[in-house]
């Protein structure tokens, strides 16, 4: 499923790239340039890949749950659009591949396990796009939020060496939201951002058996640190 869509995904990103002599809109006129070379066009199309730093947090254990990140991956394809003619605001969201899960360290009661969850998730964020005073550079800080469902993953159990699904309702639940914030940066077409994912949803499954101690209260939810580069068209 991962290979079909990046796939998909690069297709569509060289197809849609190779659009030409089409009319494009900006901020005075109208051109009859590539997307591909028109830095300051009202709406685009792109493509983002990179690192998630990703990790799970028990609520309520008072720091006995002992979570390291492991390293992930996520792809998206994303589109924005400018919000009117005053201010730079541009409205973002997309469709994308993501990984995220942790390293639960071993205790007299919970045996090591790594926790790999695997989602496609659509983020929707309002940036604010600040041009400095170097020709085609873009400062672009953004907030906003994520949805995801979960349609895979695998737990390690080292204890027994069992690899089991990670999702079900005595385990991890598929449905995710959270917060989106950080801060991109453009050169024409060339795209760079980082950013933190905040879990408000509580993922832990309806009949959730787990986690043993008696302060665990039951809630979950992930937190993502994300590098990500691309291009925009």
């Amino acid at each position: 499923m991962t290979k079909r869509l990046f796939l998909s995904l690069i297709i569509s990103f060289f197809i849609l790239s190779q659009t030409n002599a089409e009319p494009l809109k900006s901020e005075n006129q109208t051109t009859t340039t590539s997307r591909w070379k028109n830095y300051k066009r009202t709406s685009y199309m792109g493509l983002r890949f990179g690192l998630n730093v990703p990790t799970i947090r028990y609520k309520g254990t008072g720091g006995l749950a002992q979570t390291n990140p492991q390293p992930r991956f996520h792809v998206n394809f994303v589109y924005g659009t400018k919000l009117g003619k005053g201010l730079p605001f541009y409205l973002e969201t997309g469709v994308g591949y993501t990984e995220k899960g942790a390293e639960i360290e071993a205790t007299e009661e919970y045996e090591l396990r790594k926790i790999n969850l695997k989602y496609i998730q659509i983020p929707v964020v309002l940036k604010y796009k600040w041009e400095t005073n170097v020709d085609d550079l873009v400062v672009q800080p953004f907030f906003g939020g994520y949805f995801a469902c979960g349609v895979g993953g695998q737990t390690k159990l080292y204890d027994v060496r069992v690899k089991r699904s990670s999702f079900g309702n005595d385990r991890y639940g598929r449905f995710d939201a959270g917060i989106r914030l950080g801060c991109g940066l453009s050169f024409q077409n060339f795209y760079f951002e980082t950013g933190y994912e905040i879990g408000l949803y509580n993922i832990a499954g309806d009949q959730y058996t787990d986690y043993h101690y008696d302060d665990f209260d039951g809630h979950i939810r992930n937190g993502n640190f994300f590098m990500s580069v691309g291009v925009d068209f």
